[in-house]
């Protein structure tokens, strides 16, 4: 879905960069690059990477889900750690944390954007494990 119509001002806004955001229908969180776990959080409720591509993401599992206190989520990761595309970075409980009333809207944004000079969602609708969701543009070195 469209950052913009995430429930949560903060991602809809993006203060916290560009991006896009899945509602999830289980499974694991994978990751979507490889590169590097930059941020883990101990909560296990969000995940930063550093592509090797230089790109940085926040993965944010749900909305407000900091509250559960690390409650119905699996960290399989830890900061410095690398990993390879389609890794199990976070195993969720997503009924458990829906019945718990979270919103399971996850958001998947660009943290430093500046360096780039077009960021936007490359799907819409559904998507499946592994498909392209966001389009990333370098800038280009000449004008920089």
């Amino acid at each position: 879905i469209n950052l913009a119509d995430v429930k949560d001002p903060t991602f809809a806004r993006g203060l916290l960069g560009p991006g896009a955001a899945i509602v999830p229908d289980g499974g694991a969180v994978v990751s979507p690059v490889n590169g590097e776990v930059i941020v883990a959080f101990p909560t296990g409720h969000a995940v930063g990477l550093r592509a090797d591509s230089g790109v940085e993401l926040l993965i944010h599992i749900g909305m407000d889900t900091v509250e559960l206190k690390g409650k119905h989520f699996s960290s399989k990761v830890v900061k410095g750690q690398r990993v390879r595309r389609g890794e199990v970075l976070v195993v969720p409980d997503w009924d458990a944390i829906s019945a718990a009333g979270y919103d399971l809207t996850t958001p998947i944004v660009v943290t430093n954007a500046a360096k780039y000079a077009k960021i936007e969602a490359a799907a819409s609708g559904p998507v499946e494990l592994g498909t392209e969701l966001l389009e990333v543009v370098q800038k280009d070195p000449a004008l920089a």
